[in-house]
């Protein structure tokens, strides 16, 4: 399979943008992800993917606990400064909620507990329990499609000729 022509193919799919945070000893850790999602309702799961050679995965995961934080469409920006490797990605980052790592005008958040790992090739699968999910305001959500950011726009009507 042409790595290429993979990422092409599934770059097709929008995705949404969560920034899953930590907090540690040394102040807060964490990663963009682009595959936070729900697995469960019973019992509440939810997951999301992460490279086997993320470092920022693995100070996350010491914890045992974090904040997934979906962000809105303003916050790009936030989503390419957390997606780099700088020990200081969190400097300019502000927090509603210090001790969940709620960052400030993420649209809804999760605070969750770590539960297990899936090995999955060049990626591994996290499976987490939710333990409070909190919806903070109304927004569009920041979307990654094709290898860029994006904004929603409403839709109209979805019915179409043979949509039913």
């Amino acid at each position: 399979m042409n790595p290429q022509h993979y990422r092409e193919f599934f770059g097709q799919l929008p995705t949404g943008v969560t920034a899953i945070v930590a907090r540690s000893a040394r102040g807060p850790v964490g990663l963009i992800v682009g595959t936070f999602s729900s697995v469960s309702l019973d019992p509440p799961l939810v997951s999301f993917m992460v490279t086997n050679a993320s470092r920022s995965w693995i100070a996350v995961k010491a914890e045992g606990r974090f904040t997934a934080n979906i962000l809105a469409s303003d916050q790009r920006r936030l989503s390419q400064t957390l997606a780099g490797w700088s020990p200081d990605k969190f400097r300019s980052v502000v927090f509603e909620q210090n001790e969940a790592h709620v960052i400030r005008g993420c649209l809804a958040w999760a605070d969750c507990v770590f539960e297990r790992e899936v090995e999955a090739g060049d990626h591994t699968i996290v499976l987490a329990s939710p333990r409070e999910l909190t919806v903070a305001r109304a927004a569009r959500p920041l979307i990654f499609f094709q290898r860029a950011y994006h904004r929603t726009l409403p839709v109209e009507d979805f019915r179409a000729p043979g949509w039913g």
